[in-house]
């Protein structure tokens, strides 16, 4: 056996000087070294939940861009949608409005005299086809002749005294008045009781 091993360990570390000043000497630079790194981890926790917070306000004013943009777009949509319609429903007014001349010139030979039944037939025949044409489209006659008058849906070009309406009552029809739903095609020209 040599020497050191017979030496008890008191002895031993003895005969080593510094070994105990040097351990703590580690251990107190290693308690440093772990201040600091947990110190480096709390800075980057506090980073990381600043990066955080920020990525949430960015995701949140995304959010909002996109439901404002989802937003207006259904507007659009909407408006888009009505806008058509209305055009429509105008477009289908003016065609309509240009038929009616046609309409009225039938009416008149209808209640022409004629002498020929296959022609006042035909005339008929191609009047019932406008009406039911008409019709089709939504389009309905005004009825005036006993109605009180309404300046909304009648034209009055004439007053007279009648015994048989009252004040204000339409007595007569001149010129028929058409209507597509609420929108007045055209006002019925009439005359009103005195």
């Amino acid at each position: 056996m040599s020497e050191m091993e017979n030496k008890p360990q008191e002895e031993l570390e003895q005969e080593v000087p510094g070994t105990e000043e040097k351990c703590c000497e580690n251990k107190a630079e290693n308690k440093k070294e772990e201040k600091i790194d947990i110190e480096k981890t709390l800075e980057n926790l506090v980073n990381t939940e600043k990066k955080l917070e920020e990525t949430v306000k960015e995701l949140e004013s995304t959010k909002d861009t996109f439901q404002r943009t989802l937003a207006e777009y259904d507007n659009f949509r909407k408006r888009t949608t009505k806008e058509k319609q209305e055009n429509f429903a105008i477009g289908k007014i003016d065609a309509v409005k240009s038929l009616l001349p046609i309409l009225d010139t039938l009416e008149i030979a209808l209640a022409a005299p004629c002498k020929d039944d296959e022609y006042k037939k035909g005339i008929e025949m191609v009047m019932t086809t406008a009406k039911n044409t008409l019709t089709g489209m939504g389009v309905e006659e005004i009825e005036s002749v006993g109605k009180e008058f309404d300046p909304n849906i009648h034209a009055a070009v004439m007053q007279e005294e009648s015994s048989e309406f009252e004040s204000g009552i339409v007595t007569k029809q001149f010129q028929k008045g058409y209507k597509m739903g609420d929108k007045i095609i055209r006002p019925a020209t009439v005359a009103v009781a005195q």
